[in-house]
């Protein structure tokens, strides 16, 4: 079966994991359309954000919005924003991890400050396809660019964090922030404690726990990290279930697993077939990351 992008060989490999035809195979076929209707339809801040308020109303900017930080799918969002909260001496509020280039459209406007995360081409759509096995390279390359060129236009107005610097620096990438809007936001300290603690969050996150509601209400800023801190685990002391492995495809952190899977994605990203897709997708990154050079296909 070929997909609305004409891949073929990612939508194979999605279909096997699910069954070779029948009811499986319609329904990554529907889930494959549906990321892609979104995908387009979140670079429009006026179309896109008024349905995903419906869905995650405290994640979308509003009246209150202090920061909001966002990038497209695996490009180290969900890292930021927690590790941001975490650094945070008061509950701060933060739209964020729509993956949507409208909603930072949208920040851009209004005049509030926003950090928008980026990952080289490669990594991004390995990751995605791995993550959503109905998502085929060839979406996730024109996705990539997608996003990252209705962001262009607003470039000087946003921070960009690119997605070693987030996972390894982040605290300067706050303190640019700051300067850059005249916020006095507090730096993350990239410390082995503080690193491992995040990681920690983004694991229970993936879980999906039973305290996902106070989870939730700290990575906006409801709550602050104490108070998160000691709900989490008072959960955890009362919780006698075991706790679920995170299934490697789903899980926010680094992971050998996870990178044999994208390994084994690898030629058929490389393949003659994809080459412009990929071009295009360095073309945009390096244009947004200001011109630093980026790796050749």
């Amino acid at each position: 079966m070929t997909d609305i992008d004409g891949e073929t060989g990612s939508a194979r490999r999605a279909q096997g994991s699910r069954g070779p035809s029948g009811e499986g195979s319609i329904r990554t076929s529907v889930r494959s359309i549906r990321w892609t209707l979104r995908s387009r339809l979140a670079g429009y801040p006026r179309l896109y954000l008024p349905v995903a308020r419906l869905r995650y109303p405290d994640a979308v900017i509003g009246a209150d919005t202090e920061l909001v930080i966002d990038g497209f799918t695996r490009s180290a969002v969900t890292f930021a924003t927690i590790a941001f909260q975490m650094a945070q001496h008061r509950p701060t509020r933060v739209a964020h991890t729509l993956h949507a280039a409208g909603h930072a459209i949208a920040a851009a406007r209004r005049g509030v400050p926003v950090l928008v995360t980026i990952r080289d081409p490669d990594e991004t759509v390995l990751s995605a396809a791995v993550r959503e096995p109905y998502v085929t390279l060839s979406q996730a390359l024109a996705a990539y660019a997608r996003f990252y060129s209705r962001l262009e236009p607003y470039r000087e107005q946003l921070v960009i964090g690119e997605f070693d610097r987030v996972t390894r620096d982040f605290g300067s990438l706050i303190r640019e922030v700051n300067e850059r809007f005249g916020t006095r936001f507090d730096e993350f300290e990239h410390s082995k404690r503080d690193v491992d603690e995040c990681y920690e969050i983004i694991e229970d996150r993936s879980r999906r726990p039973s305290w996902s509601k106070a989870l939730g209400e700290f990575e906006c800023g409801i709550m602050g990290i104490g108070d998160y801190r000691r709900i989490a685990a008072e959960y955890k002391s009362h919780d006698t279930a075991p706790r679920g492995k995170v299934p490697e495809h789903r899980v926010q952190r680094p992971s050998a697993e996870r990178n044999m899977l994208k390994d084994a994605l690898r030629d058929e990203l490389n393949s003659k077939r994809l080459s412009r897709a990929r071009s295009n997708a360095y073309r945009v990154h390096e244009m947004f990351v200001a011109g630093r050079p980026a790796r050749e296909p």
